[in-house]
């Protein structure tokens, strides 16, 4: 019987749903308009706080499918 214990399961799935929110919450700085004024920052610091949390949820994301690929070679 050869299976994926389900703490890994649900730490593979808690890892993936932060994931989606930091890529989400990155979309969102650079769509929120800067008179909405939810950041007291620039632009610029704006979209690169954006562009990292895009990169960093895309790395997350990117190893727990990587996990999840090597999880299930025989």
């Amino acid at each position: 019987m050869k299976g994926t214990p389900l703490h890994e399961k649900v730490l593979d799935l808690a890892s993936l749903l932060m994931a989606l929110i930091y890529v989400g919450g990155g979309i969102y700085l650079i769509f929120s308009s800067s008179s909405f004024n939810f950041l007291p920052i620039t632009n610029v610091q704006r979209y690169a706080l954006a562009g990292t949390l895009i990169l960093y949820g895309s790395f997350r994301g990117y190893r727990v499918w990587k996990r999840q690929k090597n999880q299930n070679e025989p």
